[in-house]
């Protein structure tokens, strides 16, 4: 089993980071802690075999709006063996409230945008809808011209296939073929 030291430095205060590294460090079956550092930073002890470690170490390289991680430093230290689970040391309540509320304020920002870009998506499938249906109707237009000219070009043929028939009935009927 490996020991590691993590700094975290980047956009990783106040934006959930810790919530996802502590649901990463339970899929990689890794045991620890991660706390805020004075600052901006983020410090991690983790501990696991070196796979689960190096698949931690790449899972925690997050780069998704609020949480910006700009570099990882690794430093390797003495398996200890006493976390039971990874857990998120916290600091004083009204600390952390603060950086819950930053949280839940930079989810909310960010499902601000997704939304305005559903509706953007959806106002652009509206327009395709609107020209589809328009070409449609040109279709439908088209479709009946057709139909009327070949309902003329059939009365036609139709018209002059009676008159021929017309003509040799009467010229049947002259020879004495027909009675």
């Amino acid at each position: 089993m490996k020991h590691q030291k993590i700094i975290v430095t980047g956009e990783v205060q106040r934006v959930g980071y810790r919530d996802r590294v502590t649901k990463i460090a339970r899929s990689c079956n890794i045991t620890g802690i991660i706390r805020n550092c004075p600052g901006y930073d983020v410090e991690i002890i983790a501990e696991g075999t070196e796979e689960d470690l190096k698949k931690f170490t790449s899972g925690i390289r997050i780069h998704d709006d609020p949480i910006h991680v700009e570099s990882i430093t690794i430093t390797p230290g003495t398996y200890e063996g006493k976390w039971a689970y990874f857990e998120i040391q916290r600091g004083n309540p009204d600390e952390e409230l603060g950086e819950r509320l930053d949280a839940a304020l930079a989810y909310l920002a960010r499902s601000d945008k997704n939304t305005t870009r559903s509706v953007e998506i959806g106002e652009l499938m509206l327009d395709k809808q609107d020209q589809m249906l328009g070409k449609q109707d040109e279709t439908v237009g088209e479709i009946r011209s057709l139909r009327t000219d070949l309902n003329r070009s059939l009365d036609d043929r139709f018209s002059r296939v009676e008159n021929e028939l017309k003509v040799i009935k009467d010229a049947l009927e002259r020879a004495g073929i027909l009675a």
